[in-house]
């Protein structure tokens, strides 16, 4: 059995991280497809992320979220997964199968400052947790599913961009 090639690029990191607007830009200089995890689900649940977080609960989304993880089947795209997609093992697992996973690491402060208000950033969260604790929690996460990680700190698209493509080399 032949092991295929992985020709797909996925980005994990935290709300504010700037994978979908990094994926974009990747896809576009390396002439590849991009997908948006968050508006398959959108499209799945024929809602806004918000929306459906709201009306399924953490526990229900996340089950959506692996759903739509695992019917990812494509080559030559860049893939901007949602910050809570690294909580489905076999969705992670899935998609490391067919692709490079880079993780866009930004510090805490600036996530803070790039996210502001979260209540309605559509993220998936316990109870009473604020962002720090969730960054905290999903830190080792993303460091342990990662091929290549990538520090972003008030770094230009363009350059972020090529330090990708520099470490895929």
């Amino acid at each position: 059995m032949t092991e295929k090639k992985k020709t797909n690029i996925v980005l994990i990191g935290m709300a504010g991280a700037g994978k979908s607007t990094v994926g974009k830009a990747l896809s576009q200089a390396l002439v590849l497809g991009f997908i948006d995890v968050d508006r398959l689900i959108e499209k799945d649940q024929h809602l806004p992320l918000q929306d459906v977080l709201d009306t399924l609960g953490v526990n229900a989304f996340r089950a959506v979220e692996e759903k739509v993880l695992l019917t990812i089947n494509v080559q030559n795209h860049v893939i901007a997964t949602g910050g809570s997609a690294i909580y489905s093992e076999s969705g992670i697992m899935h998609l490391k199968k067919l692709a490079t996973l880079i993780f866009l690491d930004v510090p805490l402060p600036t996530l803070q400052q790039r996210v502001g208000d979260f209540a309605t950033r559509g993220l998936v969260k316990a109870k009473g947790q604020n962002f720090a604790q969730l960054y905290a929690e999903r830190l080792p996460l993303y460091h342990k599913h990662a091929d290549h990680i990538i520090q972003c700190d008030d770094m230009p698209v363009e350059f972020l961009c090529q330090q990708i493509i520099s470490v895929l080399k």
